[in-house]
Parts: C-alpha cells; structure tokens; sequence
C-alpha cells in the first residue's frame, strides 16, 4: 500500500483568485500533484465526498470521476470532474447550464472550496483505517461498460471552450458549429456593405431625378419603404416574396442579422448549443437539423406574420435546442447528466421563449423549437438503431411537407395596395372637395361645367376604388377595416352626388331628406371604422 499523504497538505487555493468563472461556460479548474499518493485511494476519497455533499456520480473509473450538484435557487447544477493525468489530478466545476452574462457568480469556486478544504479532508479522516479495503472494494465494484467516459463527456466540446479562439476554431469534434458563426459573422458584413452602397445609389438617382431638397424629402418621406427593400435586397424573409415563390429566403434569413448585438447575441448561444450537440449528432446530421429547423422557423414565421421582414439565426438556433430537449428526453445521456442537463436547458429555454417584446419573431422561435423537437426524436431512433440516412431523409421530408403546406395555404395578404389605395383614396377626396367647397364666386355655370369635367369623373374612379378595397385579400381586422372603408366611401360618393344635383337644380328642399340621412349614414360607418381601428390601414401597414 501507498504511504498515505494527507489531503490538505496536498491541496492549495491560490489566493490572487477571484473566484468569480468568466465565459461562455464559466469554470473552475485546479490542478493537484499526488506525489507518492494512490491515484486509486484519492478517487476513492473523491467519490465519497461526493457522495457527502450529495453529489450524483455519474462516472468513476480508474481515469477519474464525473458528477453534479444539487438543483436548488443559486444554482441549476454544476459538473465536477476530477480527472487522472499523469501524477496530478485535475479537478473542475464547470456550469452545466447558459450563464447570463457570462459569469458563474462564484458557484464554481464555492463547490472546489467545499470539496477540497472540507468534505476530502473529513472522508480521508474517517477512512485512514480502511482506505485499502474500500478502496478494493469500490474499484471491483466498477462496471466493464459505463454510459459515458472522460473521452466522450456529457457535455460535448463544451468543456473545451477555455479561450476567445477556441469558439471560433473548427476541430475534429467542433467543426460545424464554428463554420456557422463565421459564416453568419461574415455575412452580415457583406450585407451591410451591399446596403449601404444600394442606399446611396437611391439617394443619388432621388437627387437627380427630383431637384435639390425636394428630390431628398420625396426619397426619405418614403425611406421606411426605402429600409425595408433593402433589406430584402441582401435575402432577409418577408411574408409575400417567399409566398410569391422566393422560398430561398428560408434560409438565406437564417444567416442574417438586424445589428450587431442581433448578431452577437445569437452566436453566443449557438456557440453553446453546438458546443453541446454537434459531437452528439455528427457534424453533417447536425449541419442538415441546423438547416431543417431554421427553414421550419422561418416558414412559420412567414405565415404568422402579414408583414415586416425577418432575419436571424434564432430559429434554428431554438431548433437545436428543440433537439437537445428530446435527446434529454430519452436514455441518449447517462441518468444523472440528463437530469443536470434537462433542468438547466429547460431553464433556460423557459426564459428564453416568454413572448415578451415587439421586435422579437416569437414564432420562429416556437416554430424552431417545436420542430427541433420532434427532429429530435428522430435523431435518437436513428442514432439508436444507426440509421442516419433515415433520420435525415425522415427530418428533410417533414421540412417539405411543412413548407410546402404553408406555401400552398397561406394567402398573400394585399398590405401594399391597401396602403396605396388609401393614398389614391385622400388624393381624390382632397381634389373632389376643392371642387365642391372651392371659391364658387367664378359663376354657377362655371363650377357646374368643373364638377361635370372633372369632379364626377373623380366621383366614379371613387367608387372603382371603394369597390377593390372590398375585395383585398388581407388580415381579419385589416379585412374588416377595407370593408367599411369601401361602405363609407360609397357613402361619401353619393353624398356628392346629392349635393351635385341639389347644386344643378338649384333647389335646396328637395335633395334635404335624403343628404341628412346618408350624412348620418357616414357618421355611423366613421365610428364603425375608429372602433374597429382605422389607423391599422394607413402608413404604418408595412414597416
């Protein structure tokens, strides 16, 4: 037997740490030197520390120890590991879970201080006398097979992610993941650069066509319009090209972003995710889910939506964690890993999808999610009975069917000519009531032959428009605002008629009756249109 060296004196805190974990997946980690201390004895002592603390061991081999802390309100789970390497030991409490803002809060520190300056110290005391015996004991007590190993830990590369660079380096086991962030990164530069010089090509030609300030004002009073194509210039997703038949905007939006905090955001978390699933999947099954989910999160959010355009990774990224979800679901991770790694993703997953803010698309996100999920089920039985092709030829034919019943039902809602109508509408009213209501000291023959040139002319265009507002395909509310709008058009329509008669005939009694009633008639309909919501209609429709 190994002479036994006391625990403590084997074991050192530096002081100038902080104790505060930094980084995508905040850690602690100390390096101990055995000397001439049993490699066998010491993990004998790790494991009933852990046991101790209450700890859920997941692994323990000759190689080391994997295990996790309680779930309790500081903290959804660690994993400690200690692991042999040479004549050290290596010992790291590492966050299972996503971290807000990057930092553990010093939970990590706070389980290698209970471990190491306490719990071992206390098991080493009490075992001094038969740390041979049990030491034997717990090593024949080893299974040939374990569920997860050192070389193929639960948490994937996760645990690798120890530098700046380290996320943005494809490896052997985290070779996909980081092509994506690269990808999405240098896109939305290219994006930005083809924007900028688009938009100062139409500031340009808007300059030239139209003189001086005016020319500017006509180019910016429409800039909304302006900002909106570019963006579906660069591919981001809007609800009536990719139903016109641009269905590459499914994925071309998956890779661009609004901002740079949009951007940042977003490959955070799929640094993450993939970090977590990517080693699980197989780099080319968890490039083509990545794509699947996405394009199921961006049709969903196509349908959802009867305007704006969309962008970002957020989709696929909810997919991915849709996946890892119904992984976690089913015997794919050992018992106690599972547990750790399902509270915490649920966790974060809960907080993550409330519907909370208007520039958020909450349903790329659930559509990314739900999608993921049942992906994800798809994943397991083919990696359980090693059928990949069919998973992937399972996952890619329900992407299809989907996008393709969203493709065939959906309708193209009408938004921009509801707008451009309501424009046409106000210029001709606008015109018809200067006719009307103009300077009529220019003679009543006069003014009869301007209403009977131009006015009625106007009055009967009027009502070609009241009856294309009522026949617009669009939204339910916004259906129901067109619908009274062309009411009250043809109201106003025939209100001018009236007046043009009582005018031609010079008779002020006659036309009375009938004017008071459809005046009433238009009151009625103009609270109809205020309660139902008549400002939905106008320039904000499509921004």
């Amino acid at each position: 037997m190994a002479r036994v060296v006391s625990p403590r004196k084997l074991i050192t805190i530096p002081h100038s740490d902080s104790g505060i974990g930094w980084g995508i997946s905040p850690r602690k980690v100390i390096t101990i030197p055995l000397g001439d201390y049993s490699a066998d004895y010491y993990l004998t002592l790790l494991y009933h520390a852990f046991n101790n603390l209450g700890w859920r061991i997941g692994y323990f081999d000759h190689d080391g120890i994997i295990g996790y802390t309680p779930i309790s309100w500081e903290s959804y789970a660690e994993e400690v590991s200690a692991r042999m390497v040479g004549n050290n030991v290596v010992i790291k409490s590492e966050c299972v879970g996503y971290q807000m803002f990057f930092t553990d809060y010093g939970k990590n520190a706070k389980n290698l201080e209970l471990l190491l300056n306490g719990e071992i110290e206390y098991v080493e005391y009490h075992l001094k006398d038969t740390l041979q015996e049990t030491t034997q004991q717990l090593i024949d007590s080893i299974p040939d097979n374990q569920f997860i190993s050192l070389t193929d830990p639960p948490m994937g590369y996760k645990e690798k992610l120890r530098d700046f660079f380290a996320a943005f380096t494809p490896r052997s086991r985290y070779f996909i993941t980081p092509i994506l962030v690269l990808v999405n990164i240098a896109a939305f530069f290219l994006t930005r650069i083809i924007m900028i010089a688009l938009f100062y090509a139409g500031l340009f030609n808007a300059a030239r066509h139209h003189s001086g300030l005016n020319g500017n004002f006509h180019y910016f009073r429409h800039l909304n319009d302006t900002i909106e194509n570019l963006y579906l210039s660069v591919g981001f997703s809007s609800r009536n090209p990719v139903l016109s038949g641009q269905v590459w905007r499914l994925v071309t939006s998956i890779f661009s972003h609004f901002s740079l905090l949009h951007l940042a955001g977003n490959m955070v978390v799929l640094i993450y995710i993939g970090s977590l699933i990517e080693v699980k999947l197989g780099k080319w099954n968890y490039l083509i889910l990545y794509l699947l989910t996405g394009i199921c999160a961006s049709i969903t959010s196509v349908v959802w939506h009867d305007h704006g355009v969309a962008a970002g990774a957020s989709g696929a990224i909810f997919g991915l964690f849709g996946i890892l979800l119904a992984l976690l679901s089913t015997k794919f991770y050992e018992a106690s890993a599972r547990r750790a790694l399902l509270i915490s993703t649920s966790i974060f997953v809960a907080y993550s999808i409330i519907p909370i803010g208007k520039q958020v698309d909450h349903a790329a996100h659930f559509g990314g999610l739900i999608s993921g999920y049942l992906f994800g089920w798809l994943a397991y039985l083919g990696l359980k009975n090693q059928k990949q092709n069919v998973l992937t030829l399972a996952a890619t034919a329900v992407t299809v069917i989907y996008t393709g019943c969203c493709l065939a039902f959906a309708p193209i809602y009408q938004l921009r000519e509801m707008r451009a109508l309501t424009h046409e509408t106000q210029r001709l009213s606008d015109d018809i009531e200067r006719d009307f209501y103009g300077n009529h000291n220019i003679g009543h023959d006069t003014v009869l032959m301007t209403l009977n040139q131009k006015a009625l002319p106007q009055i009967d265009t009027l009502k070609g428009i009241a009856y294309r507002f009522a026949r617009l395909t669009l939204p339910k509310k916004k259906k129901q605002i067109a619908v009274i709008k062309s009411k009250l058009i043809l109201q106003e329509c025939k209100l001018y008629i009236l007046l043009y008669k009582e005018f031609r005939d010079r008779d002020q009694v006659k036309y009375r009756a009938e004017i008071g009633a459809t005046t009433q008639t238009i009151n009625d309909l103009r609270v109809e249109w205020s309660a139902t919501g008549k400002d939905v209609d106008m320039d904000d429709d499509d921004n």
